[in-house]
């Protein structure tokens, strides 16, 4: 079997495994992620806060995004173009995200591009991730290739019974730095 086929039966698994979660169940886990991830200290001393605009299926950022705006840290959205591209914008407000062609919020104004600075956190979506921090995405390909260009610290949430021990990995795969998930974070 080829890793397309092999990541695509992954998928499907912690699909499964997701909507088996029953909605009271995601959202104390869902916390439990998202005030482990406000009380690190990479996430106090980051300038800068890339996230992902969360489906009812991923860990909810929703609260991380009402926190950093409390706090004045400028957050940032991605919107992708033509299944290739991608590019963060700041967004200040729940009401500056809409649908966009992908069916995902995005943001609506495209004037305030993110400009990198080694501090930033980005939170990478992800179904899985493993021990070495590789992660199963969507399979579109936008992290990857945003990735390598990143400078500051990327990190993921996954709950804990959703890390495996190891996940196919491609040439254009990137590991993350941090996984955090509501048992406890893992340093890679």
């Amino acid at each position: 079997m080829d890793i397309r086929s092999y990541k695509n039966e992954l998928r499907d698994f912690f699909a499964k495994k997701r909507n088996a979660l029953s909605s009271s169940e995601k959202s104390i886990l869902d916390k439990k992620i998202s005030d482990r991830l406000i009380s690190m200290s990479v996430f106090k001393s980051s300038n800068q806060i890339l996230l992902y605009a969360s489906t009812d299926e991923e860990i909810s950022t929703d609260s991380i995004f009402r926190y950093s705006l409390e706090i004045g840290k400028p957050c940032f959205f991605p919107k992708c173009y033509d299944h290739s591209k991608m590019i963060f914008f700041r967004v200040s407000s729940p009401d500056e995200l809409i649908c966009d062609s992908f069916n995902i919020k995005a943001p609506k104004n495209e004037t305030d591009i993110y400009t990198p600075k080694p501090s930033d956190i980005i939170i990478v979506p992800a179904m899985s991730y493993d021990k070495k921090g590789f992660r199963l995405g969507y399979g579109k390909g936008f992290y990857d290739r945003f990735l390598p260009e990143f400078m500051g610290t990327k990190i993921g949430l996954c709950y804990f019974d959703f890390i495996s021990d190891s996940l196919p990995t491609g040439r254009f795969d990137m590991s993350v730095d941090i996984i955090i998930t509501e048992k406890k974070y893992i340093c890679l």
